[in-house]
């Protein structure tokens, strides 16, 4: 395959992990590598202990499209059982009287949407897209509780995949007097020859699930938008006319 991937990820709700511990469990405001990369594998139909070293080599520009509102969902997990029926401890063993509730807190991005471009070795690119066009495991944004509301391949064989996210619909609604309106870009791989990052993100997927730290960039430029509608079937309208022109 030649050039890249265009994805598109929106739903009620996504959740790209961050710092956390069991308790309190984060996300960031956009796609993580990481997260990408386990998204892609299971669409594969990988086991999660799979070694994804192939998926790691792709790279992603990010289109913030609409950064979406975190919010914070209470959990509780065992709750009114009786002990046997409580969670295990991690040696198998119950959970003592009074003890048997785990509570956490999980944060989310609700209403978000992203346009991502993929770039990287072409086997790679040919494999992913594969995947995503007929998913073995149902992809889903961050958590298995965040499901997309769109399909997320959106197009392969793109020459320059960078270059189309200034031309790919924006899916967010259009500004009042419709003028253009700042659109937030972040790379992983410099934007100009020698600038410098804005900001350091942990989640290059290492071995037994670690997460090592890498650089990225954010740079906010004015495109047109999309119409929009209350239904938002106007978006779904524009990328499809937007797909046919590519096609011809």
């Amino acid at each position: 395959m030649s050039g890249g991937l265009l994805l598109h990820l929106s739903g009620p709700w996504q959740s790209w992990g961050g710092e956390a511990d069991f308790t309190v469990r984060t996300t960031h405001r956009f796609p993580t590598r990481s997260g990408l990369t386990g998204m892609i594998a299971a669409a594969l139909g990988r086991p999660r202990d799979s070694d994804n070293t192939d998926l790691t080599q792709l790279r992603y520009t990010i289109r913030v499209d609409r950064p979406g509102q975190r919010e914070a969902d209470f959990h509780t997990v065992g709750g009114g059982y009786p002990p046997h029926l409580t969670p295990a401890t991690a040696d198998g063993k119950r959970r003592p009287e009074g003890k048997g509730t785990i509570i956490s807190e999980r944060w989310y991005l609700a209403d978000a949407a992203f346009t991502l471009a993929v770039t990287g070795p072409t086997a790679t690119l040919t494999l992913a897209a594969e995947g995503l066009a007929r998913p073995v495991y149902a992809p889903y944004l961050g958590r298995r509780s965040c499901p997309p509301d769109t399909p997320i391949l959106i197009r392969a064989h793109v020459p320059d995949p960078v270059g189309e996210l200034d031309r790919m619909p924006l899916h967010r609604p259009t500004a009042p007097n419709k003028a253009p309106q700042p659109v937030t870009f972040i790379y992983d791989q410099a934007p100009e020859p020698g600038a410098h990052p804005d900001a350091e993100i942990r989640d290059e997927a290492g071995p037994n699930g670690t997460c090592a730290p890498r650089p990225l960039w954010q740079r906010t430029r004015l495109l047109p938008h999309a119409p929009d509608t209350p239904g938002g079937t106007a978006w779904i309208d524009a990328l499809t006319a937007y797909r046919k022109e590519a096609s011809t």
